[in-house]
């Protein structure tokens, strides 16, 4: 699992910076990095676009990848289950796989541009 402070001290230093939300290869979102907050299982962006400000709610990830200028967040159930949980891994990936949200076996990235 991620390290909660490890995310939050890399958002951070994305504040009032330029960035690109992709979920793969499709960019979702651009703007500037405004305020995040994490409740329960999400994380919301406001990002100050040209014409307003827009809020984006992101899942927590399972695991994250921290580069100098992206923040990989990764929604993979292998990431979500641990090695020593394997008998029970095939139960926990037919339950992810039956709900519809749309960041489940994706990665997301935040690029500082």
């Amino acid at each position: 699992m991620s390290n909660f402070s490890t995310i939050s001290e890399k958002l951070d230093t994305c504040l009032q910076r330029d960035v690109e939300i992709v979920l793969e290869t499709k960019t979702i979102r651009k703007g500037t990095f405004i305020l995040y907050t994490i409740k329960d299982y999400y994380l919301s962006i406001i990002l100050k676009t040209p014409h307003t400000n827009k809020s984006y709610d992101i899942l927590y990830p399972f695991d994250v990848e921290i580069d100098q200028n992206k923040i990989s967040f990764l929604y993979d159930t292998d990431a979500l289950i641990a090695n020593q949980y394997t008998h029970i891994s095939d139960n926990i990936k037919e339950i992810v796989a039956e709900t519809s949200n749309k960041f489940i076996n994706k990665t997301l990235h935040i690029n500082l541009t």
